[in-house]
């Protein structure tokens, strides 16, 4: 298939898929009085992911849900997912908040009693709420309350960094370099330098596994979705995560 061809129906995929909203533009200083203007963000080529709270006990495991996904990023986009938690009608005073953050253990990159970040703007309130916005400005995920899970929010992550478009350089280690071809479905390696490998569904089921290890793994018998694979070497294991789309 023509790569251009190819690169315009993943292009496609992630648009039929995201939100079709575009995200309310705001500039507003953090709890540590730092300014921060949501297109800019996006412009440098980031992805944020905006976490409303009132805050409340229930809201925490939102705001949870909300921070493994953005971490689950840390290597394979490091720096690029931005995650902010935002007081619900800014009528809380940042010690609160950050006393709240720390009781739960949440570290976002930013907390905000801000009424300019204004969850109305998404199709009104939650309890918590949470929306993810893409470098196109696009809201790939809305979802509030109970409806909140870490995979959905994973997927609005992934459509709105178009990590599919094309082959993607997934790591870098002494061992090898290894990159995620989707075109034709195959995990290369620029060196074979582990000892074996095994491929997991993002809910955590094995689906693969080989001791027998090429330079090239063909991934096409994986139904559509995100994997995370796991190169085994004598010293340690280097797990790294795939998009896979037919």
């Amino acid at each position: 298939m023509n790569k251009n061809i190819f690169n315009t129906l993943i292009l496609i995929f992630a648009t039929f898929f995201c939100t079709a909203q575009t995200a309310t533009d705001f500039t507003a200083d953090d709890c540590n009085g730092t300014s921060h203007n949501l297109y800019s963000e996006l412009d440098d080529g980031n992805v944020v992911v905006l976490c409303w709270v009132m805050p409340c006990g229930p809201c925490a495991l939102g705001a949870e849900y909300a921070q493994n996904a953005v971490q689950s990023f840390n290597i394979s986009h490091p720096g690029k997912v931005k995650y902010y938690i935002v007081d619900d009608y800014a009528n809380s005073d940042c010690n609160y908040l950050n006393s709240w953050n720390g009781s739960y253990q949440l570290s976002p990159d930013a907390t905000f009693s801000s009424p300019l970040i204004d969850m109305n703007d998404y199709g009104g309130a939650g309890m918590p709420k949470v929306v993810v916005i893409g470098p196109n400005k696009q809201v790939y995920y809305n979802g509030k309350n109970n409806q909140i899970d870490e995979l959905s929010i994973i997927n609005g992550i992934n459509q709105s960094l178009q990590i599919s478009t094309d082959v993607q350089n997934i790591s870098n280690t002494k061992e090898s370099t290894v990159y995620y071809d989707n075109q034709n479905k195959l995990i290369q390696l620029s060196e074979n330098n582990f000892n074996s490998y095994k491929i997991f569904s993002i809910s955590g089921e094995l689906v693969a596994q080989s001791t027998v290890l090429k330079d090239k793994i063909n991934v096409q018998f994986l139904i559509d979705g995100l994997y995370i694979i796991q190169f085994i070497s004598q010293e340690k294991t280097y797990s790294y995560r795939f998009l896979k789309i037919n």
